[in-house]
């Protein structure tokens, strides 16, 4: 499997999250789109932090964990 493609699993997961979807109102969706943009930056950021805290370690600065 290509790291890009969903697994079985994820698949599964996004076919309950879209039948759940189809059962909400505009502003509900609109909200859970919202909230899933933002758990998205947050991934990023910890994502981003972490790969700051390798470079750094890398370069000598900080102490392996």
């Amino acid at each position: 499997m290509k790291s890009i493609e969903l697994t079985m699993e994820q698949q599964f997961k996004l076919k309950v999250l879209e039948t759940h979807i189809q059962g909400l109102n505009q502003q509900q969706a609109q909200r859970l789109l919202v909230k899933f943009v933002q758990i998205g930056m947050i991934k990023d950021n910890i994502i981003n932090n972490y790969t700051n805290i390798q470079s750094i370690k890398l370069q000598g600065y900080l102490p392996d964990l």
